[in-house]
């Protein structure tokens, strides 16, 4: 260290300069020696440390490889899985950001007529639709302080109560009399919650009919989302009319279609293919119906799936009497294409809609069996019938556990993706939507039809027994606790569940009176029960010996087994007459259709069923 005085070296120790005698810390700070034992643990920590540095320099480049390789291979497959979402979200967002623009445009009108409140109401369901909508965030600003500006007027602090409630009835009569339906019904809505006796009656009359007028106009003009939350609303007060509430339900049904546009190609088309079933007319559902599977055959055309394109790209073409010169012309190459492809082995009816046969089984001499047949093509169940008549039929598609309504020949089925139970009436048009909740199951009707009964699952995840009217006139209810409801053709009512003792099988009930079901059998795992025509026996599967095996079960008394084989045997359904038992059976190495004698002999194969996912949840039914 030199002396910035005058040039001489200086030890590292000295305090002083010992040329001039300057004082070194004039010159720089001193630096704190440390302790011998110190300096020497701290150089075997430098050394320790650079060697981690040259450790961790070596791997680096590896590490940063590693994490940008997965990375990109993250990116993939979430930007593969959010595509598909972002194509059915994007419409969906824009008739939304339409839909905000319109109630925009409206609370400036409200605005410049001076109807600050309604005004208000506007900004904020624009801004509901749109949070980021600049235009309504500041006039909702404005509008709510020229209102606070306004001065309340000053009223006697007698009858407040009586004063503020007349305005406000004035104001909800003047709009309810120039038809302003949305406004007046606000207004109604804002007088009851200040004052709900005021002219109770009167108020509550007219509120239901500015809900129920507000709902039908706007389901006129297409806005769905907004009608159905008015008739809602009005459903609240009192029941709506039928007219009303076809509507509502055709709108919902549009919109449920409209929710799979662009992320689930099949069940879009079931949907607005159920739509286009009950109300071919409405709105665009036609062509709504027709590009989903337009666009559907694509997708599987740009997988190189030429055998569902083709038949997709068909199903287009039939709908329209001149079709799309490129979509005939993807169809034909898709089919050349599927006839040079190897053949995945199917069952033998899968993917056709009518078929005669030529010879019918010995035994099926009358009535229809309908059973649900697995379609690969789709990845889900179509019902199919078989009639006397040598007729093999397609009677629904994307649908699973087919009932016979014993007294009136209408079939119903469970529709998969909607999770909804539907009656079709063979002949007379469309299929009617008798009831929805979530994950319900093995749907069964009355012997008049006028009531369905199936099983979901509560809030505790537990399987309870639900009845409910078919022309949708009161809620469903709960009658036990239990799944796998049956209806006799006597009015019994026959399901799987526990006693009161906690034991648990076959129940037997009279769902008419008040008294407590009847235990027939010992296992939770008895299911599929049908009955006969008579109403006094029921046949049934159980795993009770370690395989899936088929009984007889007397209502008074008795079980008797009638397969016995290292198989699966089950599904079982009476035939009208009593004559034979229907089963399904994998016993030939795949899944086939039988038919047996009411004793278990004499079975003979009726046709191949090709797979049958989740067999045991499903069921099969034979009636007149």
């Amino acid at each position: 260290m030199e002396c910035p005085e005058c040039g001489a070296e200086i030890p590292e120790t000295a305090l002083l300069c010992p040329e001039c005698g300057r004082l070194t810390s004039q010159t720089q700070p001193m630096p704190r020696v440390k302790p011998p034992q110190q300096q020497k643990e701290d150089k075997v920590a430098k050394t320790q440390k650079t060697k981690k540095a040259s450790k961790a320099k070596q791997s680096t480049p590896t590490l940063i490889w590693a994490m940008i390789f997965l990375c990109i291979f993250a990116l993939v497959i979430g930007g593969s899985a959010y595509y598909g979402v972002y194509r059915g979200e994007r419409d969906r967002e824009q008739r939304h950001d339409e839909l905000a623009e319109e109630h925009y445009q409206l609370g400036l009108e409200r605005l410049n007529d001076g109807q600050y409140e309604l005004a208000i109401a506007e900004f904020k369901y624009a801004l509901k639709l749109d949070p980021d909508h600049q235009g309504a965030q500041e006039a909702l600003a404005q509008t709510e302080a020229r209102l606070s500006a306004i001065p309340t007027p000053t009223r006697p602090s007698t009858d407040t109560n009586e004063i503020d409630a007349e305005y406000l009835y004035g104001q909800a009569v003047v709009l309810y009399d120039n038809e302003q339906w949305k406004e007046a019904a606000e207004k109604f809505i804002q007088l009851r919650a200040y004052d709900a006796s005021y002219e109770a009656e009167t108020v509550e009359e007219m509120l239901f009919d500015s809900l129920y007028n507000a709902g039908m106009s706007l389901l006129d003009e297409d806005r769905f989302e907004e009608g159905l939350f008015y008739l809602d609303q009005a459903i609240a007060l009192r029941p709506l009319d039928e007219e009303a509430k076809r509507q509502r339900d055709l709108a919902r049904m549009y919109l449920t279609a409209m929710g799979f546009w662009g992320v689930d190609w099949a069940r879009c088309i079931n949907e607005f293919n159920e739509l286009y079933t009950v109300e071919p007319n409405y709105k665009d559902v036609f062509q709504r119906l027709y590009q989903a599977r337009v666009n559907y055959a694509t997708v599987f055309y740009e997988q190189d799936e030429m055998c569902p394109a083709a038949e997709q790209y068909a199903k287009a073409i039939q709908m329209t009497a001149q079709p799309d010169p490129t979509v005939q012309g993807k169809r034909e190459e898709a089919d050349m294409l599927c006839s040079q492809a190897t053949p995945t082995p199917v069952a033998t009816v899968e993917g056709t809609d009518v078929i005669t046969l030529t010879n019918m089984p010995e035994g099926f001499n009358a009535g229809r069996l309908a059973f649900p047949l697995y379609n690969s093509g789709t990845g889900s169940y179509d019902v199919f019938s078989l009639f006397a008549d040598k007729r093999l039929v397609k009677l629904a598609s994307n649908a699973d556990q087919p009932t016979w309504v014993w007294n009136d020949g209408r079939l119903g089925y469970r529709n998969i993706g909607s999770s909804s139970v539907s009656l079709l009436n063979l002949g007379q048009g469309g299929a009617q939507r008798v009831t929805v909740r979530a994950g319900l199951m093995w749907p069964t009707f009355s012997p008049d039809g006028t009531r369905v009964a199936y099983s979901a699952k509560d809030e505790m995840g537990q399987w309870q027994i639900y009845i409910a009217p078919t022309d949708g006139s009161a809620e469903p209810v709960v009658h036990a606790a239990g799944k796998g409801p049956a209806w006799a053709p006597n009015g019994l009512l026959a399901w799987t569940g526990c006693d009161e003792s906690g034991e648990c099988g076959i129940i037997v009930d009279n769902p008419d009176d008040d008294q407590a079901g009847t235990r027939l059998t010992a296992s939770i795992n008895d299911i599929a029960i049908h009955w006969a025509p008579g109403g006094d026996l029921l046949a049934y599967m159980s795993n009770f010996t370690g395989d899936w095996e088929i009984y007889l079960l007397s209502v008074g008394g008795g079980v008797v087994r009638l397969t016995e084989n290292s198989a699966n045997d089950g599904l079982p359904a009476w035939a009208p007459d009593g004559s034979s038992i229907a089963f399904v059976s994998d016993r030939e190495g795949s899944w086939s259709l039988y038919l047996m004698d009411p004793n278990g002999e004499n079975p003979r194969k009726v046709m191949d069923l090709g797979r049958l996912p989740s067999w045991t949840n499903q069921r099969i039914s034979w009636a007149p």
